[in-house]
């Protein structure tokens, strides 16, 4: 039995968008109730925690799953980056209240011991590491765009979206760090036992430039 792992929460559906268009079955997973592992014509599906998700791979309980690119960064597992979906599309940013925004447009000498609040350490530390930034972290698992607003924090960094909740909390975007979105991975013990059904899958799979490509072809 082959086995998917697909991340919980706000992205799940958009994975298993991303199956059907794979022909892939997913009448049960649409009918998942409080299942956490399904099973269906050949597949059995894990459903996991975004940050657990590369641990179910790295390990080889998962053959193949959909990770963010955000979560792939941020847990730093060895995993084996197959195919971009271009799904789930959002940014990683630093963002703050405008007053701490015009700190970063002089010198850097302005934001240095600046505390910032986030649930991505690695990823944070490593952004302001590579600009010889020293400031202190703040780790937090949820709500982040409240910290500075309460005097946690003069910034953020997060998972932004449509911006809408920066703007309830009157933040800005003072820096983009990453693109993300949702992308295949596996381990290379999974692309040895199992590459047959792998490549089986994203094999079908055409990246988005490919899909635009074609409709641009169509048009013409």
């Amino acid at each position: 039995m082959f086995t998917l792992c697909l991340p919980t929460g706000r992205v799940l559906d958009e994975a298993i968008e991303v199956l059907q268009e794979l022909d892939i079955p997913t009448g049960r997973l649409k009918e998942r109730g409080r299942s956490l592992v399904i099973q269906e014509e050949g597949f059995r599906f894990l459903l996991a925690k975004p940050m657990d998700v590369p641990v179910y791979v790295h390990y080889g309980i998962a053959d193949l799953a959909l990770a963010g690119s955000d979560v792939i960064w941020e847990t730093g597992a060895s995993l084996v980056e197959l195919r971009d979906t271009g799904r789930g599309a959002c940014r990683i940013v630093l963002a703050g209240p405008k007053k701490v925004a015009n700190l970063f447009l002089g010198h850097e000498s302005q934001v240095m011991g600046l505390r910032i609040a986030t649930k991505y350490p690695r990823i944070a530390e490593e952004y302001f590491a590579e600009r010889g930034i020293q400031v202190e972290f703040v780790h937090l698992n949820g709500s982040i765009e409240m910290a500075p607003r309460l005097g946690l924090s003069d910034c953020i960094v997060d998972i932004v979206q449509t911006g809408s909740t920066l703007r309830a909390n009157a933040l800005s975007v003072i820096a983009e760090i990453a693109p993300v979105s949702l992308k295949f991975v596996s381990s290379h013990k999974s692309l040895q036992l199992a590459w047959d059904a792998i490549e089986e899958i994203i094999g079908k799979f055409a990246s988005p430039s490919k899909k635009a490509g074609d409709e641009n072809d169509k048009a013409i």
